[in-house]
């Protein structure tokens, strides 16, 4: 059977809802595939805590009264700053069955060219006929491994990635490899579950971000509101610059780049802090060898200090690649514009395939850093409706839900 629609969402995370939700005010016809919050059910482990505040951890939406400050009030929920795993993804229920009630959960296979649009095969042989495709199903498959831990066998070696329930690991060793935030989210849940755990990274150390604002702490005033982006993404000066994508894409590339660093780089939230304090950490070196006999592997650092551990979990970030996604077909891949695996997007991130479409993490080289972040959506779900509406110019000013916008 095959069906038809105008634009074709693929992935039912945040960049996928938001952009379902302004695409559908504007009255297109939108048909929206995959499971809600499915990376974020998935590949987050249960007791997490957001990175972000609560102002930078809602999902864009064109109407007032779709914020996670929202959907808390209506709940009666003591909502935690930053939020909990639980609290958002029960805050990504509420928003999808309010913007995608008839959302599709079958599996996307396979996109490939039809003619002048795309056919969108389905898992269960069923397809249908889009004009455009919007992609958006984060960083799927693109998980960063060590190729020094490469020929460990299966069972000695993960991605964080891969676990939702950390408690299977009682009673065992882990060795967690990184100092981003899922590394050492990671960790504290493991120390906090009572598991013998320890983290070595190359970095010779940890960079913490700074500490929330209590709940019960003064407003801050307008000058210190100000200071640093509503986004919660990078410092005074980077931050602006990725809190205003149009900003970001004049610049020199250089610039760009200094950009995505400085934002970007490995760190953790304040709040792990005191979780990790009896956490044995072995930095500054690098792992220059791993053995796996008898169930124990052995990891070598450069320095020659050996690691014993029951299992070595990788926290070492993603490598932005399009090619790993297996949805798309081969044909439609080499006709793709990359730079270092990444998609060179236009106007309403549209790639060099016309009216195919990348939102989230594969948009970070062309729109900046703030799309690897669930606030990235306020600028992306509005800048992707205007161009399937055909509407031209610049988006110049981003209405973030911070103050009087967080309804």
């Amino acid at each position: 059977m095959t069906d038809t629609t105008e634009v074709a969402v693929v992935g039912a995370g945040p960049y996928g809802l938001a952009a379902t939700a302004f695409l559908r005010h504007q009255g297109t016809d939108t048909h929206t595939f995959g499971e809600v919050m499915g990376s974020w059910r998935h590949q987050m482990p249960r007791g997490m805590i957001l990175r972000s505040k609560e102002r930078a951890s809602s999902i864009a939406h064109p109407v007032p009264g779709h914020t996670i400050t929202a959907w808390a009030r209506a709940h009666d929920v003591a909502l935690d700053n930053p939020a909990s795993l639980e609290h958002f993804l029960a805050y990504g229920d509420w928003l999808a069955a309010r913007v995608v009630p008839d959302l599709d959960t079958r599996r996307v296979a396979q996109v490939v060219r039809e003619g002048s649009g795309f056919s969108v095969g389905l898992d269960d042989g069923d397809r249908v006929h889009a004009e455009r495709v919007v992609v958006a199903v984060g960083l799927h498959n693109m998980e960063r491994g060590v190729p020094e831990l490469a020929d460990l066998p299966e069972g000695a070696v993960s991605h964080v990635a891969e676990h939702e329930d950390l408690s299977t690991f009682a009673n065992r060793r882990v060795l967690v490899v990184g100092l981003g935030q899922s590394a050492l989210e990671n960790a504290a849940i493991l120390a906090d579950l009572g598991v013998d755990v320890t983290v070595t990274a190359r970095a010779s150390a940890v960079h913490w971000l700074g500490p929330h604002r209590p709940a019960d702490a003064p407003p801050p005033t307008f000058r210190q509101r100000w200071r640093v982006p509503p986004t919660d993404v990078g410092g005074r000066a980077t931050g602006w610059l990725a809190a205003a994508p149009e900003a970001y894409r004049r610049l020199p590339e250089r610039l760009q780049l200094e950009v995505r660093r400085r934002c970007l780089f490995p760190a953790g939230s304040h709040n792990l802090r005191a979780r990790l304090e009896h956490v044995p950490f072995e930095l500054g070196r690098r792992i220059t060898a791993a053995t796996a006999a008898d169930g124990v592997v052995t990891v070598t650092l450069a320095d020659g200090t050996v690691l014993t551990a029951d299992h070595v979990m990788v926290g070492s970030g993603y490598d932005i690649d399009v090619t790993r996604y297996d949805l798309l077909d081969k044909e439609l891949l080499s006709e793709l514009d990359l730079a270092d695996g990444s998609p060179v997007l236009g106007a309403g991130f549209e790639s060099s395939v016309p009216g195919l479409h990348f939102l989230g993490a594969p948009a970070v080289r062309s729109f900046g850093p703030v799309n690897r972040f669930v606030t990235g959506t306020w600028y992306a779900a509005p800048e992707l409706a205007r161009r399937v509406a055909g509407r031209r110019g610049p988006t110049l000013r981003v209405a973030y839900p911070v103050g009087g916008f967080a309804r």
